[in-house]
């Protein structure tokens, strides 16, 4: 009785001390310019040897989640994400970072004379042995000092995507439906095709009709493919305008049109 007792001692103690490695993710706002536009970042801070997932991490990784609880002032905001990097065994691949996250955020405000506030509930999963989901809430407003340090670091950070090129003007985008809410994409690009300056390209989309699952880039053709899955059925427009090719032009990330109209 007293063994079974210790053991179940030492279970509860171990269990207790992996709770803080599972919460050491910290979620944080950074006020980085307010000149027109609110200009920020959010980082996302997780323990050495932890990784986390891009937008769009594949079918092995859990799409971060972003909701609006409360806002004012606020006419719309966009969120960059930087390119990410193939992570995971070989049998369980997805797309992320490994190293802690810095998300440009832009905010645009309805009246220029009052001050702009978001509340957000932001879902993402850390992985290591295990991955976990973590939860957390993040109030930004143009209130408080600007933080140059964070503006440094990103600025001098080579995958920020934020120069937009024209090579995708004469792309081949085929779009092709396999179910009622799967969607078979693929883009040609001649600029990449067996262009050995370009070593990694993605399919990136910009709106709320589609989530992007399993991608793949041909270096040999220029082709990226991607599975589609649709968020609303009934929806008719495919939204053709809003997708992207992120790519890495000597490992600088640069991104273009997608399917131009």
């Amino acid at each position: 009785m007293l063994k079974i007792i210790f053991v179940f001692t030492v279970f509860f103690v171990n269990l207790t001390l992996l709770k803080p490695s599972f919460s050491q993710a910290s979620v944080e706002y950074y006020n980085l310019s307010r000149d027109g536009s609110t200009e920020g970042a959010i980082s996302i801070a997780f323990p050495v040897g932890w990784s986390t997932y891009w937008k769009f991490p594949g079918p092995n990784g859990f799409m971060p989640k972003i909701r609006v609880l409360n806002e004012k002032n606020v006419e719309s905001f966009s969120i960059s994400w930087p390119y990410p990097k193939k992570l995971g065994p070989k049998s369980f691949t997805y797309l992320g970072y490994d190293n802690d996250l810095l998300l440009p955020i832009e905010l645009q405000k309805l009246d220029e004379r009052k001050k702009i506030y978001l509340h957000l509930d932001i879902s993402f999963g850390i992985c290591k042995s295990v991955c976990v989901v973590q939860n957390k809430t993040l109030e930004i407003s143009d209130e408080g000092d600007l933080n140059y340090l964070v503006l440094d670091k990103l600025l001098k950070s080579e995958n920020r995507i934020t120069m937009l090129t024209s090579f995708g003007s004469s792309n081949k985008c085929i779009i092709k439906k396999k179910t009622d809410k799967e969607y078979r994409i693929t883009i040609e690009n001649n600029f990449m095709r067996d262009n050995a300056s370009v070593s990694s390209a993605l399919l990136d989309y910009e709106g709320n009709s589609w989530i992007i699952e399993k991608q793949s880039f041909s270096p040999k053709s220029g082709r990226v493919e991607a599975l589609l899955k649709s968020k609303d059925p009934s929806r008719k427009n495919k939204d053709k305008e809003n997708f992207y090719i992120l790519y890495l032009d000597d490992q600088i990330a640069k991104r273009t049109i997608g399917c131009p109209a």
